[in-house]
């Protein structure tokens, strides 16, 4: 069973260098967002085991950072990547298009 695989800002150049299509989910705790697109996300894991790896970037604690080395503000957002370059950026939830539109942009890398 494929799971997301947790990463930070000392594995995820990594992870993307072993991953030529990936996705990172910026998440937070106390982000009710974030707890909602969870299972939808490890499902996408599943799903798309072996064609397209799902990491998890916990930002707590770790604002600065992130806003300035990935232009991430707000949580949840979506990072897509094809061979290391982002090419699709996804922030906040609505349960009908996030989740159709990150499919679609997966089917469309793979």
């Amino acid at each position: 069973m494929a799971s997301p695989v947790d990463v930070d800002e000392n594995r995820l150049d990594g992870f993307l260098g072993d991953n030529p299509v990936a996705v990172i989910d910026f998440w937070g705790v106390s982000c009710m967002p974030c707890k909602v697109m969870d299972p939808l996300i490890d499902q996408l894991a599943e799903e798309y085991s072996g064609r397209c790896a799902f990491g998890k970037f916990r930002v707590d604690g770790k604002w600065k950072l992130v806003g300035r080395r990935y232009n991430v503000m707000s949580v949840p957002t979506l990072l897509v990547y094809k061979d290391g370059k982002n090419v699709k950026r996804m922030t906040g939830y609505s349960p009908r298009s996030t989740i159709k539109t990150l499919r679609d942009t997966i089917e469309a890398l793979v």
